[in-house]
């Protein structure tokens, strides 16, 4: 995967990246909140991304489409399946805020992630090709850091790391044949990897044994 890289934050990712698929649909902004009900996201900016904050959905076989629909699902910056990563909230510039809150409801001391993270929600189970799902994961997960200048073995997180309540994204990982340790490793490779100089071919007084023709 070739990472995009340029001057300045972009306002949201390409249609597409490394070959992967980038679709949009947006919670809508709040306007106000019936009772009870699950907000929609604020539409407030993010103040900076020092996280990345990786999850599932905790449902098998749900796939990104059917759980963009559901605000109970949609209420990360992404969805990642097999097939398509769906972007829920304008992940480079919108916080989740009080969507995330509602589900990060038993925070552990540390980092505010309404405030600093980009979340991402994994779909796994059913007819989801898992590998093809983790896939995509590693990629966003790399173009996040290198826009931000994220260092995965840190700034990356579990969203049970956060939230005593969960322990994902743990089961999509495991459908993958992986942990989080080596999805860790695997995006610090990727992001090495597009960070790498590109090596240049030998000009004719680099190839041993040639000689220089006199003009």
């Amino acid at each position: 995967m070739k990472l995009i890289r340029g001057a300045g934050m972009v306002s949201s990712l390409p249609d597409s990246f490394g070959g992967y698929l980038v679709t949009r649909h947006w919670i809508p902004k709040a306007q106000s909140k019936p009772k009870g009900a699950l907000p929609p996201r604020p539409g407030t900016a993010l103040a900076e991304v020092r996280k990345i904050v990786i999850g599932d959905t905790g449902r098998r076989g749900l796939t990104a489409v059917d759980a963009a629909k559901d605000l109970g699902q949609a209420y990360g910056h992404f969805i990642v399946d097999d097939t398509v990563i769906i972007e829920c909230v304008p992940a480079l510039t919108s916080s989740v805020g009080f969507v995330e809150q509602a589900c990060f409801v038993q925070l552990k001391p540390g980092f505010n992630a309404q405030e600093c993270a980009i979340t991402v929600n994994l779909c796994f189970g059913g007819q989801i090709t898992a590998k093809d799902m983790y896939g995509r994961c590693v990629a966003l997960a790399a173009f996040v850091c290198d826009r931000f200048n994220l260092d995965p073995t840190k700034d990356v997180k579990r969203a049970g790391d956060i939230d005593i309540a969960r322990k994902d994204p743990d089961q999509a990982l495991q459908a993958a044949g992986t942990d989080f340790q080596k999805l860790l490793n695997e995006i610090a490779t990727k992001l090495s990897d597009a960070k790498a100089p590109a090596v240049q071919p030998p000009g004719p007084a680099d190839v041993p044994g040639r000689e220089l023709a006199h003009a």
